[in-house]
């Protein structure tokens, strides 16, 4: 546009430069051009990359590819292994809280997931029942002194083995067979002064009741003898079955020691002095 142009105000004389549509086609092109350059630069790196790894991987052995391989199927499982204990705790917590805000008096619950016995009952069998004469009503009361009578040829029998084993004792030259024999012995001596004991409280008890009985019917009242009575008198028999004999100085001496003994560890034990 020229100054003149302007001056006068009017535009008759202006020449309008028009573009060329070629020219701006051309340039449009360029730019498109210049874009799809850009684009196509990512890709063709991306393909380099894709064909580098190929010929990594190609050259890499069999053996080292697999090792590789089994050791990502192992993560994968530690990897669930975690998830699934995670979750199970989880659960087992969710059901915790539900079983204690479950009321106190509620039934109890049974699991229905029992293990199944191997050994199956196909054919019911009658159960065996076994029967202990000692015990059973079909056998009678016991009455002891029947069962004394019945066997007291067992009482010889052991004053003959302990004569027996008295005599081997004497003439025998070996010190363990020897101590043995010993063993033997005070447990034979032992059981023996056992039913001698016994066989005494017997009979000094069936003498009370004896002579209580006839004292009933002569018309006094029952007395019922207590247990610390009944031990003195069985004592008394005992001291007058050893009178005239060593047997009842032997007897008085030993418990004399046991009751001296016995007072001893009652007795308080003396403070040790302060050390100096």
């Amino acid at each position: 546009m020229s100054k003149n142009a302007l001056k006068t105000g009017s535009l008759a004389h202006v020449n309008v430069e028009e573009d060329d549509p070629a020219s701006s086609s051309e340039e449009l092109m360029s730019e498109e051009e210049f874009d799809g350059m850009e684009q196509s630069e990512p890709e063709a790196t991306s393909d380099l990359e894709e064909e580098s790894a190929q010929t990594q991987i190609s050259e890499i052995p069999f053996d080292t590819l697999l090792n590789a391989q089994e050791q990502l199927k192992a993560e994968q499982k530690k990897a669930e292994k975690k998830a699934s204990s995670a979750n199970k705790k989880k659960s087992e917590k969710k059901d915790d809280h539900k079983h204690a805000e479950r009321k106190k008096h509620a039934p109890m619950e049974v699991s229905s997931k029992k293990p199944v016995t191997r050994f199956r009952e196909v054919v019911s069998v009658p159960k065996k029942f076994t029967r202990d004469p000692r015990f059973d009503s079909l056998s009678g009361n016991l009455n002891k002194e029947k069962v004394k009578n019945n066997y007291s040829f067992v009482f010889d029998y052991r004053k003959k083995e302990i004569e027996l084993l008295r005599e081997e004792l004497k003439k025998c030259k070996d010190p363990e067979r020897a101590e043995t024999i010993k063993a033997t012995l005070k447990s034979l001596l032992s059981k023996m002064e056992r039913h001698i004991e016994e066989e005494r409280k017997g009979r000094v008890l069936r003498e009370q009741r004896a002579a209580e009985k006839e004292q009933v019917k002569e018309g006094k009242k029952p007395f019922y003898m207590k247990k610390s009575d009944q031990k003195k008198l069985i004592q008394l028999d005992k001291y007058k079955s050893m009178e005239g004999t060593k047997k009842l100085d032997r007897y008085l001496e030993n418990k004399m020691r046991r009751r001296a003994q016995k007072e001893k560890k009652r007795l308080p034990r003396a403070r040790s002095a302060p050390s100096s």
